[in-house]
């Protein structure tokens, strides 16, 4: 009787992200996992009791690599720019990279849209109230309307839709603060990126 491959946790759920890379989300089995690490389907159940359970550990690596592209975002946030808008900048961007694991995320799981999957949501709306001194249900009224802004740009870009350069990117971004501003009311301060930029909103 031939040994049984051993194979951690970890390798399973990297193998598992790579079939879901690959070939969506419909094409996560123990089969194809098996077949990625180059054994049986052994190993696997020594490690998760069922599918259901390895899927939701992939789902919270999505999750986690979704952060990791947002908060990579954030770290190259330009001056000139509201740091808010990096959130968008970064979901947009993970959309268009990471095609199947947004659409785990976002249009196939069992809690689906644009707010409901919003893992940033009390860091983003402190955010605002930062940037633009907005009171918390003000904000949370703008960052709604401005995630599904986001949220649609991410479904084009996902699907190879969006044809916008990242300059673009940032400007349509731009425009969209001016209309949602305009719906709010002004900011009670200037935020940093508009004072450095000599904007007057």
């Amino acid at each position: 009787m031939s040994a049984v491959k051993k194979v951690s946790r970890e390798e399973i759920v990297n193998a598992a992200v790579e079939v879901l890379r690959d070939g969506g989300f419909s094409s996560v089995n123990a089969r194809s996992v098996a077949k990625k690490l180059g054994c049986s389907t052994q190993p696997i159940y020594f490690s998760f009791k069922n599918m259901e359970e390895l899927k939701t550990a992939l789902t919270e690596r999505a999750v986690r690599l979704h952060t990791q592209r947002v908060r990579e975002s954030l770290l190259a946030h330009e001056g000139n720019d509201s740091r808010y808008s990096s959130y968008g900048m970064g979901l947009v961007k993970f959309a268009a990279e990471e095609k199947q694991l947004f659409r785990w995320l976002y249009l196939e799981g069992e809690q689906t849209g644009p707010y409901s999957n919003d893992v940033f949501l009390n860091e983003t709306i402190q955010t605002i109230t930062d940037e633009f001194g907005y009171d918390e249900e003000t904000a949370k009224k703008f960052h709604q309307d401005m995630i599904y802004f986001s949220y649609g740009l991410a479904i084009l870009a996902n699907t190879d839709h969006l044809n916008l350069t990242e300059k673009e990117l940032r400007e349509t971004f731009r425009r969209e603060f001016r209309a949602l501003i305009s719906i709010y009311g002004k900011p009670t301060k200037l935020p940093e990126f508009a004072i450095k930029a000599g904007v007057v909103l």
